[in-house]
């Protein structure tokens, strides 16, 4: 029974790590998309391009991306409870 529970720790660990990866990644990218968008690095030449100069950096990333990044954190979340709770078992 301890083997059981020591591997499904282990796998839980990989996964963990696996998805805290993956969040990072999605951050990172996010946060190049928002200092390198060209909405948000345009020289202003007229009062009217003026109003749009470094808009906030969520109109540069798409929603979707965000979503994805929620659903990410959440998973790793989960992962990390299942973990605690094997943990408490032992």
């Amino acid at each position: 029974m301890e083997d059981l529970i020591e591997k499904q720790k282990r796998d839980l660990q990989e996964k963990i790590l696996a998805k805290r990866q993956q969040v990072e990644f999605e951050k990172t990218d996010i946060d190049m998309s928002k200092k390198f968008s060209a909405d948000n690095t345009q020289n202003p030449d007229v009062s009217e391009e003026f109003k749009n100069f470094n808009d906030p950096a969520s109109n540069v990333i798409e929603n979707g991306e965000l979503v994805e990044l929620s659903k990410s954190e959440k998973e790793l979340i989960d992962l990390i409870d299942k973990l605690n709770k094997l943990n408490k078992e032992l």
